[in-house]
């Protein structure tokens, strides 16, 4: 019968990495020379534990209006909803300023 072991992770520099990985990249099986580091690259590493995600990735993680990739318009549409909640909220009701 096998266990389920989980695979230990690292963070280095902000990004989840396996415990496995090497010391340093030049360490590693994928390293090839000076002049061509990596053949996988750093969003393609073997030992990577999570997808990297850019800032813009990270802020649109959730977004009904992303739907898989970034916003389609130069404004955000989830910063214009929060706004536009924040406003409704913060309105003073017509019937306080008779009191």
């Amino acid at each position: 019968m096998q266990k389920d072991v989980k695979p230990h992770i690292v963070l280095i520099d902000g990004v989840k990495y396996y415990s496995d990985k090497p010391e340093t990249c030049r360490s590693c099986f994928f390293w090839k020379n000076r002049k061509v580091p990596c053949i996988l690259g750093q969003e393609n590493c073997y030992y990577l534990a999570e997808i990297i995600q850019s800032e813009q990735q990270k802020k649109c993680e959730g977004c009904c209006y992303a739907s898989g990739r970034s916003c389609v318009s130069a404004t955000c549409y989830k910063d214009l909803m929060m706004q536009f909640n924040a406003s409704k909220n913060t309105k003073p009701k017509e019937g306080a300023a008779n009191d």
